[in-house]
């Protein structure tokens, strides 16, 4: 071999000799990655600021797979007391404010913690409604109280108030002959004006604003609306029109002589339906005040399963828009025994105790007066039941002895 190619070869074999060994070293002696953070200002990211609990709630687990999560602690939310409500009525408004002291001292004896307060009507106002002078009653425009503001403040201090409006309006319906209900006989009511009229026209219209001005300027928890029922009228041609425009039948249901079949369930599913859309404004109203509204409510007697639906009334359609039903336990007027409140009751459990007030008339036939034996009994029935919600109305009928019974069940905290 020429001595230039045998120097080529070893210098060939001494370079990779190099590179191996080269390598090698990179394997065994790994480069150190450089550190920043000491020459690096760390980004402070923006944080709310939280007052710190003396107690945590809860520590966070060393566990990777667990997640530290606020658990709040179990807190028993009380039960409310059962409402114990009197309507405050008078013989005679105007010389009333003589009578309110004494009667604002039973009741505080007695434990009501509800006090019903007549509003009045919409032709005929027991309160200072502004712009509707023509419809303040005889006793605001005489004495120039306002007494509706005035109980209102005074028994607001220590209970809810209930103002309490009726439908009734005699003076508008002889004003306005036409927007009257009409009798399945063909007489026109000298109180009610027709459902449409009431649903759709300018009488529900006016209501709704009157409900407005109440809900809006007095310390009231809630507004009911009374004496909304239809049974016996309400079958003028506006109402017969909307009632076939609902089922789309031509004429009302009849009977062998050609009278109204008011008792055909159909009439009274189409009213249930007319009085809550009614409802429902009425609802978004007082409910945009914070309010709650209340609907007094009949009771089909005997047969407590058709929940006054006869009278357009139907349990289940008026507690979709109203927040309670007054149900009229009146059992003097009807016949029934002092312990049918407890039976009542237990019906209306299925609604819920804070869905239902029971209301126990003082009336019973003839024109008299439940006994008080009579209202402690009814009373005690209905505590015993799953609705001890009780209102005793009116207190004009309330003796010494009446208000003793109030005393006897109501007087010590249930």
């Amino acid at each position: 071999m020429p001595r230039c190619a045998v120097i080529a070869s070893f210098a060939i074999i001494f370079l990779a000799a190099v590179v191996v060994l080269a390598l090698t070293g990179c394997q065994s002696q790994p480069t150190a990655i450089p550190t920043v953070a000491s020459t690096l200002t760390p980004v402070v990211l923006p944080t709310q600021t939280v007052t710190p609990s003396p107690t945590p709630t809860w520590t966070p687990s060393a566990s990777p797979t667990s997640r530290p999560t606020n658990t709040p602690t179990a807190t028993a939310t009380p039960t409310p007391p059962p409402v114990r409500a009197v309507r405050l009525d008078f013989k005679n408004v105007k010389t009333s404010r003589a009578e309110v002291e004494a009667l604002e001292q039973k009741m505080r004896k007695a434990n009501v913690n509800t006090v019903a307060l007549g509003a009045g009507r919409l032709d005929w106002n027991y309160f200072k409604w502004e712009g509707h002078q023509n419809s303040w009653s005889g006793d605001v425009q005489d004495t120039g109280l306002d007494f509706l503001a005035e109980d209102a403040a005074r028994f607001s201090r220590w209970a809810d108030v209930d103002a309490v409006v009726d439908v009734f309006a005699p003076r508008y319906v002889a004003a306005h002959p036409r927007s009257a209900a009409i009798s399945w006989t063909g007489k026109r009511s000298e109180n009610l004006v027709s459902t449409t009229e009431l649903v759709r026209g300018d009488f529900g219209q006016q209501l709704l604003q009157m409900l407005d001005y109440i809900a809006a300027h007095y310390p009231v928890k809630s507004i009911s609306i009374t004496e909304l029922s239809y049974y016996t009228e309400g079958y003028g041609d506006d109402d017969k029109a909307a009632y076939t425009a609902y089922t789309g039948r031509a004429d009302w249901p009849r009977n062998a002589v050609g009278l109204v079949n008011i008792d055909d369930p159909s009439i009274g599913k189409w009213r249930s339906y007319e009085i809550g859309r009614f409802l429902k404004q009425a609802a978004q109203v007082v409910h945009g005040y914070n309010k709650k509204l209340y609907m007094d409510v009949d009771v089909s007697w005997g047969r407590l399963e058709r929940e006054s639906a006869e009278r357009g009334q139907d349990y289940g359609v008026m507690l979709a828009y109203a927040d309670r039903l007054v149900v009229w336990d009146y059992f003097g007027l009807s016949g029934y025994r002092p312990d049918y409140t407890g039976e009542l009751g237990r019906y209306l459990n299925k609604y819920g105790r804070d869905r239902i007030i029971v209301s126990v008339g003082l009336w019973s036939k003839g024109g008299g007066v439940i006994s008080p034996d009579a209202l402690r009994q009814a009373m005690q029935s209905g505590l015993k039941s799953e609705i001890p919600n009780l209102w005793i109305t009116p207190s004009l009928y309330l003796s010494e002895e009446h208000w003793k019974a109030l005393v006897d069940v109501w007087g010590n905290p249930q």
